[in-house]
């Protein structure tokens, strides 16, 4: 009842410059994964970043593709948590806790949430993301979480668009947006219970919004791995 998109960005950087590259993802799930990690490996490593610079303790950065009108933004923070216990809070399996998460993650404007679990490695996830003034129509975003674990122990939690989801179809009081290109977390553990995690965003939030506004407002996307640590943080202090 969900239907993947078939293709996904990245891009190979030379000098300033990047290309957008289209490329089907396999057919299998555990091909998917490993490619789609790759992809987010990719960009950490070898975009040329802008403006990078601390904020509460995470490291912000963004970029502007010249072939993408969308704007990706990056924020990377070290957590005092395992690989696994990071991955397991950004990627709640069961409905009671989805919303309560995504609220610690992305603040009092997420409204409302809905996931269905389709197999072990992907999770469908619906919500309502509300921007708290009047003249700025909700959004709605469909995505999944996948995760990877690579050889070395790095764990991907990748955010993956979709097509559409019969479950939720589109609403007329909701603005539909989407990640433009592959999104997520990649959690590398460095010591024992310590974690340097990197978020890597690139939604677009549609609507009548300008593109440089929305891409402007999108610069600091990167802030949300600031709430992740500092739930754990919370559990330190408790």
């Amino acid at each position: 009842n969900a239907e993947y998109m078939g293709t996904f960005g990245m891009f190979a950087c030379c000098g300033k410059n990047s290309v957008k590259v289209a490329n089907p993802l396999p057919k299998d799930i555990a091909s998917q994964n490993e490619m789609l990690s790759e992809q987010l490996e990719s960009f950490d490593k070898t975009i040329p970043w802008k403006d990078s610079h601390v904020d509460d303790g995470t490291t912000l950065s963004w970029f502007l593709p010249d072939m993408s009108p969308v704007i990706l933004a990056k924020g990377t923070t070290i957590i005092n948590a395992s690989a696994d216990a990071i991955s397991s809070f950004v990627r709640p399996k069961d409905k009671a806790t989805l919303t309560s998460t995504l609220k610690k993650i992305y603040g009092d404007f997420t409204k409302n949430s809905d996931t269905i679990v389709t197999d072990q490695d992907i999770i469908h996830i619906w919500f309502h993301l509300t921007y708290g003034v009047s003249w700025i129509q909700d959004r709605e975003f469909i995505f999944s979480h996948r995760l990877y674990i690579a050889p070395s122990g790095t764990q991907f939690v990748i955010l993956t668009p979709l097509d559409k989801w019969d479950k939720h179809p589109p609403r007329n009081d909701l603005v539909r947006g989407e990640f433009a290109h592959t999104s997520g977390y990649i959690i590398r553990p460095i010591a024992d219970q310590q974690c340097e995690v990197t978020f890597l965003t690139s939604m677009d939030i549609k609507g009548w919004i300008p593109l440089w506004l929305a891409n402007r407002i999108s610069r600091t996307n990167g802030k949300v791995i600031t709430q992740v640590r500092k739930y754990f943080e919370s559990l330190e202090s408790a």
